[in-house]
Order: structure tokens, then sequence, then C-alpha cells
């Protein structure tokens, strides 16, 4: 899978020097490497930061219910999600990595994740978020800004992403255990995007070790937004809208 970076053009010569290709559609650099070798691009994977989080084979939307604060009507709320990814943290100079598959013990994860600001989503999935459910960038009185948020379906009013992205009663969240992680898992609509790039995404992703039961007890489907009919993987450039 490829991998595309962030590469200012003063440095273009470093990464291309280090196997870095350019690709002048998408007009940015990508290196097409096993993800062992992605420690030797840390200096661009992880940028200012010390942490990042590439996606591969899916990403996911998380789709549940909840009672509307305000008018107290039932009214679908939605999450992000990762499956399988490698993990870059630490110093630019002295990065460390580890690669979580698919299956681990007691069976395969998904970690929710959520994006405050829209522009972290790849603009096809945010168009498809925004045509099939009530979410858009609001003002948040409880942070005192605005986020990219779930809104009721029936009064508009915005929901709450502290809650549903941090608090264990989430109607999205697997921090739970017993009789009610099983009833809230079984509540869940899992949609799961294939993708043929690896993608690294600026989301807050959360980790449980009850994550394993969104796989074993919600209902999974596969969402195909690639519109090649050969292919049901999307591409970094579709993906992307370019």
């Amino acid at each position: 899978m490829k991998l595309y970076l962030n590469v200012p053009y003063s440095e273009k010569e470093e990464a291309k020097s280090l196997g870095a290709k350019w690709n002048a559609r998408v007009k940015k650099w990508y290196i097409n490497t096993d993800p062992k070798e992605y420690t030797k691009f840390s200096k661009w994977i992880l940028g200012d930061t010390d942490d990042a989080v590439i996606a591969t084979e899916y990403i996911f939307i998380v789709e549940s219910q909840q009672k509307c604060w305000k008018c107290g009507q039932s009214t679908r709320v939605v999450g992000l999600g990762i499956g399988e990814f490698v993990h870059i943290y630490g110093d630019a100079d002295d990065p460390h990595f580890e690669i979580v598959e698919d299956y681990v013990e007691p069976g395969e994860e998904l970690h929710l994740a959520w994006a405050d600001n829209e522009n972290d989503i790849p603009p096809k999935l945010l168009k498809y978020l925004k045509d099939t459910y009530s979410v858009k960038t609001g003002y948040s009185k409880t942070i005192g800004r605005k986020c990219f948020a779930n809104h009721c379906d029936c009064c508009g009013v915005l929901q709450g992403n502290w809650f549903l992205f941090n608090e264990p009663d989430s109607p999205l969240s697997s921090c739970v255990g017993g009789d009610e992680l099983i009833e809230r898992m079984c509540k869940l609509k899992i949609k799961g995007i294939p993708i043929k790039d690896d993608l690294q995404l600026d989301w807050n992703v959360g980790f449980c070790s009850n994550d394993y039961a969104y796989f074993k007890y919600g209902q999974f489907e596969e969402l195909v937004l690639s519109t090649d009919p050969n292919d049901e993987y999307i591409s970094y450039e579709e993906l992307y809208c370019l």
C-alpha cells in the first residue's frame, strides 16, 4: 500500500533520496514500501507531534441511537473508527513503531474515533457523512468554540462530542461490561470502508479492552465508496476527491 506524506518543497530532495516518489496528479510525495520502513520517513509522518496513527485495510462508521438532551426524541449518532493500523511514535530522530493486526485476542477490534475539525476527515467520506447523517460544524457552548459534531435529527441541536467519545455512558462506547456491553453493541450498525492506500488520520482514537465487542455483537456491512467497478477498495486520490 502507498502512504502519502506532507513534504515541504524545501525537503523534497531529502524525501526523494530516501525513496519517496512524486504523484503529479495528487501533487504529493508518497512511499510504497513495507510499513516497517515507515520510520525512515518519520520526519514527515510525525511532524510536530510525537504520535501518529496510520489506518490500513478499512476505516469505519459506527452508528447508534440516543435520546436528544433537548427535545427528548430518539436521534441517530455516529462515530468513526479504525481497525488494523500502524502506530509511529516518539521523537522523529528516534521513532518507534508497532503494527496492530486485524486479529488479536480475543478477536478482531474496532477503535472508536472522531475528528473535531471536519477538515481532518477525507472529503469523500465527509460528504457521505453529511449526506447521510445530521453531522456538521456547529458552536458548542460546553467547550466555547465550533466543532464538527452530531446534531439531533429532529430538532437540530448539537449532541456533545465529549459525551459521545469520552464517556462510558455513550451509546457508541465499548467501555462497559457484562450484559450492558452486549446490549449496547447489538444496537450498533458498523459500516466498513475498504481502503486501497494506508491513511494517516488526525483523528482522536480511543482504546478500550472491550473493543473486540464491536465486531462480535454489532451489525456489520461493507460500504463501498469506490466508483471503480473492478475494485471495491477506494484509493487516496478518490477519497480526497482529486
